[in-house]
């Protein structure tokens, strides 16, 4: 049996955030396909302190000083240099690696490669690495640090260009979540690129009408954002959604559940906000996947307000299986363009249009996603096929 070693800068045992959750599925379809897969995930124990995850290197342990240490937008790729230049971390990530005699390395996001890059010159025989990526992050970082106004972004968005272009043409394989990505990747390299856009997992859910956390009513017809505290989910609610809140009646209301909640709130005193209208959004954080999965199936409609950003939304495929109307921007459906056209599906690219595409929805003008079997295309198992397919013919 040929052993996989993954390596993602995330724990991937309890996933939460889109990237975990990929990175999660992917492991256990490749484990499905006959391959032993050996996760080792490295990341700040502090920034993810939830019991039953464990760091196989902890990076707080590290003393060296990465540069744009203070630049959170870029937190990754500090703490990418810190594992491959803090003498005790990367002496215990070669130490792990080398026990693990993996004969492939999967490596999930680009931020760990120079670690890996050191651990491969001391390899006797060192093998093939498989680079799976989520975005062109060089694109992806230089807006998010744009926005933020950071006075270093020139330099930054090149060392990280620099160190994908380095990864993408080291690796004798990679994966791509959308077919944009891979035009720019192909570019870079002579190895194989493939597409493996994001999906989802089936869920059973009409047990749970009228179960809803206690911040919401019983009697609120509410549309849905689900995001992590990723910049452009926040942007893109902040540009698109928050001017249509003045229109929803007393019994309705818009509810924000993950990470992104704690970016809306922090941005909700620029936006002036009447403070009437405040109490028709609901801000929930974080919650579990029992109360998210309540909050998907009383749901009236979905919002998908992605602006920017690279790779394909996992949020996009939940959405559709759903069933719910959905009101989304174009760069929402990067990578499902297949499903743009299907009934439910509203579009709306400026604050007026998805206001007016809110109030639609929410007057029940606009019907559901129908379910059709050609949904089953966003399924895990169907999505990351290629990812097997190209490890196979790597091991070859």
């Amino acid at each position: 049996m040929k052993r996989i070693l993954q390596i993602a800068p995330y724990p991937t045992t309890i996933p939460r955030h889109g990237g975990q959750i990929r990175a999660r599925q992917t492991a256990d379809i490749l484990d499905a396909a006959g391959f032993q897969v050996l996760r080792m995930p490295i990341y700040r124990r502090s920034h993810y302190p939830a019991p039953g995850c464990r760091p196989a290197v902890d990076i707080d342990r590290a003393t060296w000083i990465p540069p744009y240490h203070d630049v959170w937008q870029v937190a990754d790729f500090a703490d990418g240099l810190a594992v491959a230049n803090d003498g005790a971390c990367f002496a215990a990530f070669a130490r792990l690696a080398a026990e693990a005699a993996p004969d492939l390395v999967l490596l999930e996001e680009p931020w760990l490669w120079p670690a890996v890059k050191e651990w491969r010159k001391t390899a006797a025989s060192p093998c093939p690495v498989v680079y799976s990526a989520y975005n062109v992050e060089s694109e992806a970082k230089g807006r998010i640090l744009t926005d933020a106004g950071v006075a270093e972004t020139h330099a930054i968005v090149a060392r990280i260009e620099e160190l994908e272009r380095e990864v993408v043409g080291a690796a004798a394989g990679v994966v791509v979540v959308a077919e944009a990505d891979a035009e720019r990747y192909r570019a870079w390299t002579g190895h194989p690129v493939v597409v493996a856009v994001n999906g989802t997992a089936p869920r059973r859910r009409d047990h749970l009408s009228g179960i809803l956390p206690e911040q919401l009513q019983p009697r609120w017809r509410y549309a849905l954002f689900v995001g992590s505290a990723h910049p452009p989910n926040a942007r893109g609610f902040s540009d698109l959604v928050m001017a249509g809140l003045s229109s929803l009646r007393t019994d309705e209301r818009v509810v924000v559940a993950g990470g992104a909640s704690h970016l809306i709130a922090q941005g909700l005193p620029q936006d002036g906000l009447p403070n009437f209208f405040r109490d028709r959004l609901v801000l929930l954080g974080e919650v579990g996947s029992f109360a998210l999965d309540c909050l998907i199936h009383n749901a009236t409609a979905t919002l998908l307000p992605i602006t920017y950003g690279g790779g394909s939304n996992l949020k996009t495929a939940e959405a559709l299986l759903a069933g719910h109307p959905i009101v989304a921007t174009r760069m929402a459906f990067r990578g499902f363009e297949a499903f743009a056209e299907m009934p439910g599906v509203t579009f709306a690219e400026n604050a007026a249009t998805f206001a007016q595409a809110m109030r639609d929805v929410l007057d029940g003008k606009v019907g559901s996603v129908p379910a059709q079997d050609r949904l089953r295309a966003l399924l895990w198992e169907r999505t990351l096929q290629p990812v097997v397919e190209l490890v196979r013919e790597v091991l070859r």
